[in-house]
């Protein structure tokens, strides 16, 4: 963590807070996401709309950091907060510029602190699992319930057996892979 503090100095990166965030980042942010999410992971993650940013920016929804250099914004985070526990499902940074510049491990690094300094357990969700091992994160299933209490019985079973497939197969292999 220290290491991905330092590259902030080192790069010359300022972070800024939501009240810096002003309505002319909107379409950065909006192609700072979707470069790393939609473009580089893929296709089916969620789409957020500068509408969207705007109304987040105004209503306070998320809380909107940016890394900005030489008055360019390359990196985003937005987090929203609940019962103590924090999560950002906003990340986004600039893939064109060189991986060793490290805004992923800048913006990470700023998200763990921001959860420090409000006294919040940080939730990361999945994905670059020994990315976040290696800093200190403790791995955790995330679950999902479907209600199909009233469904057909060919849905009901189609549930029944996705739920038995990743009990016995899917939540082994994820632990035996460690992803």
């Amino acid at each position: 963590m220290k290491r991905d503090r330092a590259l902030l100095d080192k790069h010359g990166y300022t972070v800024e807070g939501h009240d810096l965030i002003a309505e002319e980042d909107i379409p950065r942010i909006v192609e700072l996401y979707e470069l790393l999410y939609i473009h580089k992971y893929s296709e089916h993650n969620p789409r957020f709309t500068g509408a969207y940013i705007r109304l987040a920016l105004e209503k306070r929804t998320l809380h909107l950091y940016g890394l900005r250099k030489n008055g360019r914004l390359d990196a985003v985070l937005g987090f929203y907060s609940r019962e103590g526990a924090m999560t950002a499902p906003l990340f986004g940074y600039d893939t064109s510029l060189p991986q060793s510049l490290g805004l992923y491990r800048m913006l990470s690094a700023v998200l763990v602190d921001l959860a420090a300094s409000r006294g919040q357990l940080l939730h990361e969700s999945s994905g670059v699992g020994q990315f976040k091992r290696n800093r200190g994160a403790v791995a955790a299933a995330e679950l999902s319930a479907v209600y199909d209490k009233g469904t057909a019985l060919l849905n009901r079973c189609s549930w029944s057996f996705l739920g038995l497939l990743l009990r016995r197969v899917g939540m082994p292999l994820i632990q035996k892979l460690k992803l």
